[in-house]
C-alpha cells in the first residue's frame, strides 16, 4: 500500500452522468487489481474530512508511468469534488486495497453482475484478461444492467473487451427487459456450473445471491460499503456476517481488510 499526490491526466464526463478520472501516481505505486480499491480525497477545503473508497476501473502502463482510472458519479460533495477535477490538478491516492475479484477463484466459467457504476470492477477484470490474452476471457459473461440505456456508463468499452455482455434496462430500452437477477436466472437456467460474482447496490446484490443460492451456485458480493480510513484503523465498514458459533448467529468483519469481496451467503443484509 502506498499514499501518493496523483495528478489528474483526464476527466471525461460519459453517459449516465459518470466521469472517467484517470490519474498518475507517480514512481513506485503498486498496480492493483481488478477489485481492489484506493482512498480518494483532496486538499480542497470543501472536501469532507475523510477520502472516499472507489473500485479502480482501470490500470495500465504508460511510457509515462502507471495510470489509474476510475468511474465516479457525483452524488455527493466528495464524489462532486473529484468529479470537479481539472486536467493538472491533483488527487491524494491511497491504496491499494481489497482482494482481487480472481483470488481463489474456482475453475470454469464466471458470470458478473454489475448494476451502475458497479461495473467498474468488472470490466476491469475483461480489459486486464484481454491484454493478457487470458483464455479466462472466453468464460466470462458480465450481466450489466441499469434503469434505462442512458445510464449504462461505459457499455460500449465493455462490450469492445470480447467477453460475452448482457445489457439489461428496466425499461427495455437496451437489451433484455428486466432486471440483472431475471437475467442470471434465465442464463443460470442454460445449465453448467458457473461462479457469480456481483456489484452494485446492496438490494440489487442481495436479488442476485437469492438467485446463485436457488442454482446451488457460490455467489461472491463485492460491497460498496462506506469507509473512513480503508486500512482496519476506523472501524467505520463493518458488516455483519454470519457466525454460528455467536450467541446471535453473526458478528461483524471489517469490508476493507476482510473484502471487498465476500461470499454472499455469509452477509447479514439487514445489518450492512
Amino acid at each position: 500500500m502506498a499514499s501518493r499526490a496523483a495528478t489528474v491526466t483526464a476527466n471525461e464526463r460519459v453517459t449516465g452522468g459518470c466521469h472517467v478520472l484517470e490519474l498518475a501516481p507517480g514512481d513506485g505505486f503498486p498496480t492493483p487489481a481488478a477489485g481492489q480499491f484506493t482512498m480518494l480525497s483532496t486538499d480542497d477545503p470543501a472536501f469532507p474530512i475523510l477520502p472516499r473508497p472507489f473500485s479502480v476501473l482501470g490500470a495500465r502502463g504508460t511510457d509515462d508511468g502507471l495510470r489509474l482510472e476510475y468511474l465516479i458519479m457525483p452524488v455527493g460533495r466528495g464524489s462532486g469534488a473529484l468529479c470537479s477535477l481539472p486536467v493538472g490538478g491533483v488527487c491524494q491516492v491511497v491504496g491499494p486495497m481489497g482482494h482481487a475479484i480472481d483470488d481463489g477463484l474456482p475453475d470454469g466459467p464466471l458470470v458478473c453482475v454489475a448494476g451502475g457504476y458497479g461495473v467498474a470492477p468488472f470490466l476491469f477484470l475483461a480489459e486486464t484478461w484481454k491484454r493478457a490474452g487470458d483464455p479466462r476471457l472466453d468464460r466470462l459473461c458480465i450481466v450489466y444492467g441499469a434503469r434505462d440505456a442512458g445510464r449504462l456508463s461505459l457499455s460500449e468499452r465493455l462490450e469492445a473487451t470480447g467477453a460475452r455482455v448482457e445489457l439489461c434496462t428496466e425499461d427495455g430500452s437496451r437489451g433484455f427487459r428486466g432486471r440483472v437477477d431475471a437475467r442470471l436466472e434465465e442464463l443460470l437456467g442454460e445449465g453448467g456450473r458457473v461462479g457469480v460474482v456481483t456489484c452494485g447496490p446492496d438490494p440489487m446484490m442481495e436479488a442476485v445471491g437469492v438467485v446463485a443460492r436457488s442454482a446451488d451456485l457460490p455467489c461472491r458480493a463485492s460491497l460498496e460499503t462506506v469507509m473512513g480510513c480503508g486500512y482496519a484503523v476506523c472501524n467505520g465498514c463493518a458488516v455483519g456476517v454470519g457466525d454460528p458459533s455467536d450467541p446471535d448467529g453473526y458478528t461483524y468483519e471489517l469490508a476493507c481488510r476482510e473484502g471487498t469481496l465476500f461470499d454472499e451467503a455469509r452477509l447479514h443484509w439487514n445489518l450492512l
